[in-house]
C-alpha cells in the first residue's frame, strides 16, 4: 500500500488553492456581472474585441456630445435670427406706413422705433451660448456689437457731424454718410461698429464629416438693416425746412428695398441654420442607434451569464468540499494502522 508523501500533499494543496482561486473568480463574476475585471482575464481575442468596441463607443459619445453642444448654439442662433426677422418685418411695415403728406405725424414714431430697434438688434447679435458669442465668427470670446452711442460718437469723430433733414442735408448726403459708416466694419478697428472675427463654427460630427454653422454680426444683411435704422434714428425731420418732404420721401424709398432685401437674406440664414440643425440631429440619431448595437456587443463580450456563474460556483464548491475530505483522510493515514 502506498503511503502519502510530501509531494502528494503539495499537489493536493495546489489543487485546493486552484479551486479557491476559481471560486473567488466565480464569486466576483456573480457580484459584478462581468467575466473579468481586467482585459487579460478574458479568453482568446475577446480582450482585443472589447477594447475596439469601447474605443468606438467613446468616439461616438464624443460626436454626440459635440452635436448636443452645437445644438444649443444653433437653437439660440435660430431664436435670435427669428427675432431679427420680426424686427425687420416691423421696420418694413413702419416704412410702408410713411404716407406722403403725413410725415410730420409719422416720422417721429419711426425715429423713436428705429432708435429702440438698434439697441434690440445689438443685443440679439451679442447673444451667447455656453459663454461663447454666437455672431462673432471665430472670435468667440469677443462681444461683436458695440452700443449705439459709441457707434454714433465714432461716426462723428471719423466722418463728421451726423447729417439730418433738420439741418438741410439731402437724402443723398444722409444715405452716403450711413452707408460709409456701416460699410467700414473692419474687426480690428476699435472705432468700428463690429468687433468680432470672421468665419463660423466648424465641428466634426462623424468620421470624416464636418459641418459649419453661425453668422457674423457684420453680415451684409445686418449691415443693410443698421444703415436704415441709424439713418432714420438720426433723420431729424423738420417740416419747416425747404424740400423736407421730398427728402424724407427719398429716404423712405431708399430704405424699403434695403429692408426687403435684408428680410430675404435673414430668412435664408434661418433656413440654412435649420438645415444644419437637422443634419446634426440625423447624425445624432444614427450614432445613438450604433451605440445601442455596440452596447449589446460589449455586453456579449464582457458580461457573464449569471446562471452559468452560479452553477460554476456551486460545482467548484462541491469539488472543494470533496478535496477537503479526501485530503483529511489521506493526511490522517498512519502506518501503524496496518501493522
Amino acid at each position: 500500500m502506498r503511503i502519502s508523501t510530501v509531494t502528494q500533499n503539495l499537489r493536493m494543496d495546489n489543487s485546493i488553492n486552484s479551486l479557491l482561486d476559481q471560486m473567488a473568480d466565480a464569486q466576483l463574476q456573480i457580484s459584478t456581472g462581468k467575466k473579468s475585471q481586467v482585459y487579460s482575464g478574458l479568453r482568446g481575442a475577446d480582450s482585443r474585441v472589447l477594447i475596439t468596441l469601447k474605443e468606438q463607443r467613446t468616439t461616438l459619445n464624443s460626436y454626440i456630445n459635440t452635436i448636443n453642444n452645437a445644438s444649443v448654439k444653433t437653437k439660440t442662433i435660430d431664436a435670435a435670427l427669428r427675432q431679427t426677422t420680426d424686427i425687420v418685418t416691423d421696420m418694413r411695415t413702419k416704412l410702408y406706413e410713411q404716407v406722403e403728406g403725413l410725415y410730420p405725424e409719422s416720422s417721429s414714431a419711426l425715429q423713436t422705433f428705429s432708435g429702440a430697434t438698434i439697441t434690440q438688434m445689438i443685443n440679439l447679435l451679442n447673444s451667447t451660448a455656453d459663454g461663447q458669442s454666437l455672431f462673432s465668427g471665430n472670435d468667440i470670446n469677443q462681444r461683436p456689437m458695440i452700443g449705439r452711442g459709441t457707434v454714433e460718437t465714432n461716426a462723428v469723430a471719423l466722418s463728421g457731424a451726423i447729417p439730418s433733414i433738420a439741418n438741410g442735408d439731402t437724402a443723398a448726403v444722409i444715405q452716403a454718410y450711413w452707408e460709409g459708416v456701416m460699410g467700414n466694419n473692419a474687426p480690428n478697428d476699435a472705432n468700428e461698429w463690429y468687433q468680432g472675427g470672421t468665419g463660423s463654427f466648424d465641428i466634426r460630427i462623424d468620421e470624416g464629416v464636418n459641418t459649419s454653422f453661425g453668422e457674423v454680426g457684420n453680415n451684409d444683411a445686418f449691415e443693410e438693416v443698421f444703415e436704415v435704422l441709424y439713418a432714420f434714428a438720426n433723420i431729424g425731420y423738420d417740416e419747416t425746412v425747404a424740400n423736407a418732404d421730398a427728402e424724407y420721401g427719398a429716404m423712405v424709398n431708399w430704405g424699403l428695398p434695403k429692408i426687403e432685401a435684408a428680410f430675404d437674406l435673414i430668412n435664408d440664414m434661418v433656413g440654412q441654420n435649420g438645415v444644419t440643425g437637422r443634419q446634426m440631429e440625423d447624425r445624432k440619431e444614427a450614432h445613438s442607434e450604433t451605440l445601442t448595437l455596440l452596447e449589446s456587443q460589449i455586453l456579449g463580450v464582457e458580461d457573464v451569464d449569471s446562471y452559468e456563474a452560479v452553477a460554476r460556483f456551486q460545482t467548484l464548491q462541491s469539488q472543494l468540499q470533496a478535496s477537503y475530505q479526501t485530503t483529511s483522510l489521506v493526511r490522517n493515514l498512519s502506518l501503524t494502522n496496518f501493522i
